[in-house]
């Protein structure tokens, strides 16, 4: 079988084909142009069907048999369009919702929009909207509801009952949500690759959950650091964790916990940083190509020097996060891993691989797969059809792990 797989990010949307093997048979990215405008999910769709025409070119044989969604979260789009992206500052309100404070803004900052929609979405919510005309919010666990809302949590926030209306009800990761319609098909294309009228739909998650899934973190004393715009190091256990600067939500396994300290703007100040250096350049530099010149920097070019400050800091960070989950570990009397594995851009780079693992003290492992949103959602899609008999398990069987890095200190 084989899945096609969407991730919307902040600056691009992923996709791939991939197998219930866990082999990426294509993939695509599609850049957005109008990140940070109101307009921002306009483009969501436009880019999957361009996604889909180049996965179909470089997998010419392949036939889809399900699609799965994921996207960033707490965004939200109205029905209309107009977008509150996750990294907006919204109002601080006292509540353990993620996503309160984020509606609330969004019917601050757009009146006129909020009185007219007939929903709002999460950012995959809304694509897979556009794909079956179905309405829904996506559950990654029941134990997650806090996190989302509750009717209770909503009216408190003075939030009334034609407010609540707009949410769309919850339905659960991995769950068939519906079929495409005839309108998508005929946009996206593809009827001789299996993309015809009734194609099942799957949820999938907010990506940092499909990236959990993608990298296998789905099981007790697994971490893994996953990187964007910006990136999160996230432990899963047993027991909740607790501490400054850790955020610990349900795991997508019952009964298992994700605790995570997030690094806001690491990708970001990355991004800005080579889009200076592209700019004295009057080119834009291979991304790797980049990195090797940063981390190979003798001290004869100040900017590459700059470059360099920039990913050790980072790396720094990176270590310190690991020490705030591995000091809270400790105080519960919990194990901690000797490995992380890391997903995102940083994964195709092997000196920085080894400059992480020299600065954190800790094993890297790259996956096969470096795009582990797209994985997850292959597992959670799989599991939907019952190929897998959980998403725990499609995460465990579809994961295969490529190079390690060892620090300097244990070679």
């Amino acid at each position: 079988m084989t899945i096609l797989c969407v991730d919307i990010g902040t600056s691009s949307l992923k996709a791939a084909l991939i197998t219930d093997e866990g082999k990426v048979l294509a993939k695509s990215r599609r850049k957005f142009l109008l990140v940070k405008t109101e307009h921002s999910s306009k483009e969501w769709f436009p880019a999957l069907q361009n996604a889909a025409a180049e996965l179909f070119e470089q997998a010419p044989e392949s036939k889809v048999d399900g699609i799965c969604i994921s996207g960033n979260g707490p965004t939200l789009v109205a029905t209309s369009g107009e977008t509150f992206l996750w990294n907006e500052e919204a109002v601080q309100i006292k509540s353990p919702s993620l996503f309160i404070p984020r509606i609330i803004s969004f019917k601050n900052k757009y009146s006129g929009v909020w009185e007219k929609t007939q929903y709002i979405f999460g950012a995959p919510e809304y694509l897979i909207w556009l794909l079956t005309d179905k309405a829904c919010t996506i559950l990654p666990d029941e134990r997650y509801r806090k996190a989302y809302w509750t009717d209770e949590d909503l009216a408190s926030a003075g939030l009334t009952s034609d407010d609540i209306a707009k949410l769309p009800p919850f339905k659960m990761s991995s769950e068939k949500i519906g079929g495409l319609t005839h309108k998508a098909v005929s946009f996206i294309g593809g009827e001789e690759h299996g993309i015809e009228d009734g194609l099942p739909v799957f949820l999938g998650a907010p990506d940092f959950v499909a990236a959990l899934v993608g990298t296998a973190t789905v099981e007790e004393n697994t971490i893994c650091d996953r990187a964007g715009s910006s990136e999160g190091i996230n432990f899963c256990t047993r027991e909740p964790l607790y501490g400054d600067n850790i955020r610990t939500l349900p795991s997508i396994v019952p009964g298992l916990w994700n605790a995570s300290v997030l690094l806001p703007d690491s990708g970001s100040k990355f991004a800005a940083f080579k889009q200076k250096i592209d700019r004295e350049l009057g080119e834009s530099v291979d991304y790797n190509d980049l990195l090797d010149r940063m981390i190979d920097s003798d001290g004869s070019s100040a900017a590459l020097d700059q470059g360099k400050y920039l990913l050790i800091q980072t790396a720094l960070d990176v270590k310190s996060a690991i020490e705030t989950l591995r000091k809270a570990a400790f105080e519960k009397g919990l194990p901690f891993p000797d490995k992380m594995t890391i997903t995102g851009g940083q994964a195709s780079n092997d000196k920085r691989n080894q400059m992480k693992a020299d600065i954190t003290g800790i094993k890297i492992q790259v996956p096969s797969c470096s795009d582990s949103e797209l994985l997850g959602d292959a597992a959670m899609a799989l599991a939907g059809m019952g190929v897998f008999g959980s998403i725990q398990e499609a995460s465990k069987k579809l994961f295969s792990a490529g190079k390690l890095f060892i620090p300097a200190v244990e070679e």
